[in-house]
């Protein structure tokens, strides 16, 4: 019996994740409400006292999306003590709910990425990925003056994107 033909191999297309291609070191959300008296009123000595005295180490490597989960008005400053404190750690850290500090992270990402593997290449961006638009839009920004072709979605379902003329 003959092996079933793969039309992906056929077509030449590449495969490309971008789970795979963007890794995410493990996220350690930091709620600053903890550091807040009653979670809501931001006094700076005892604010600092509590900085001092958490254990930053935590977030070894980590992204770390820092976010108050209260109605606490906090001061710009307050954001900039915490950096100080994670920065040793954290391998990045951003203001915000954790799905834009990841989306933030991820757009870095790309401006490290060599674009070279993608010249000329025909290139099925996988869709089944958990990725916001920007993502998957900035990825496509960068290689379409690269590669030669572009799809988007599985192999049992693309939709072409992008053929170089």
């Amino acid at each position: 019996m003959e092996a079933p033909l793969n039309r992906v191999e056929a077509a030449g297309l590449r495969t490309i994740d971008l789970t795979q291609l963007l890794p995410l070191p493990p996220v350690r959300p930091l709620d600053l409400a903890q550091f807040l008296e009653e979670g809501l009123v931001l006094r700076e000595k005892a604010f600092r006292t509590a900085l001092a005295q958490h254990d930053w180490k935590a977030y070894q490597d980590a992204l770390v999306p820092i976010f108050v989960s209260t109605e606490a008005i906090v001061p710009p400053w307050a954001f900039l003590l915490v950096g100080m404190y994670l920065a040793p750690y954290a391998r990045y850290y951003g203001v915000g709910p954790p799905e834009a500090v990841i989306e933030r992270y991820q757009l870095l990402q790309f401006q490290e990425l060599p674009l070279e593997p993608f010249r000329d290449q025909k290139i099925l961006l996988k869709g089944c990925a958990n990725l916001s638009p920007a993502i998957l839009t900035e990825f496509f920004r960068r290689v379409m003056p690269v590669a030669r072709l572009v799809f988007y979605g599985e192999a049992c379902s693309s939709v072409p994107i992008y053929k170089r003329k």
